[in-house]
């Protein structure tokens, strides 16, 4: 393979081009361990060395310092790495080192996520939220049923807020005309609750109220 060009990436840092297609970064001093030079040939032993290596190892430490940082999905994780122009094989590499130390866990990450959310916003735009982050249906799926349907301590958690948030809308006043009332449900619907629900707890509040 032919080293067809070297551009500056960022400071210390350089893209190298084999064969007039992009391959890996490296520091100023590895192209010069690795006696890189544009329009030279780079041997086969140090191509591996590079791809087997040396990136593997710098992309399972990148990999990890952005854990220490944030929790992330694997989905978020694979961006971060990608952005970073590590080979898609050494992404791999590093993706599969942590989820064996389960320094990544979707199941973890959705539960922890759900629990977080669950006293300010709906199932359905946590359901939404978690499928952009790139978790997988059936994981959301099992663990929302596990937050909201099997754990007692969390029952009524939606019907909860739907009741504070009918408060906080009708300002105490349940004895609204229709299309006051359907304002209110429309906003809350578009928080994404069920109408019907909505409905059926404003039905409750009021009857409550004696009115």
């Amino acid at each position: 393979m032919v080293v067809t060009d070297i551009k500056e990436y960022r400071k210390g840092k350089y893209e190298i081009y084999l064969n007039d297609a992009f391959a890996f970064v490296l520091y100023k001093s590895e192209i010069k361990q690795y006696g890189i030079e544009k329009d030279h040939e780079l041997s086969d032993d140090s191509y591996e060395d590079i791809l087997k290596v040396l990136l593997p190892k710098r992309a399972k430490k990148r990999a990890m310092n952005l854990l220490l940082k944030n929790d992330l999905t694997e989905k978020k994780l694979r961006e971060k790495l990608t952005e970073n122009k590590y080979p898609t094989q050494c992404i791999e590499e590093a993706i599969d080192y942590v989820k064996s130390y389960h320094y990544i866990d979707d199941r973890r990450y959705a539960h922890g996520f759900i629990a977080s959310k669950a006293q300010s916003t709906s199932k359905s735009v946590i359901r939404n939220k978690l499928i952009e982050k790139g978790i997988s249906k059936d994981i959301i799926d099992s663990e929302l049923n596990e937050f909201y349907e099997d754990d007692p301590l969390n029952s009524g958690v939606e019907e909860e807020l739907i009741k504070k948030l009918l408060i906080k809308k009708c300002h105490g006043r349940f004895d609204l005309e229709y299309e006051e009332r359907q304002k209110i449900f429309a906003s809350i619907y578009r928080k994404g609750f069920s109408l019907d629900k909505v409905s059926k707890i404003f039905d409750e509040i009021r009857n409550e109220s004696g009115i």
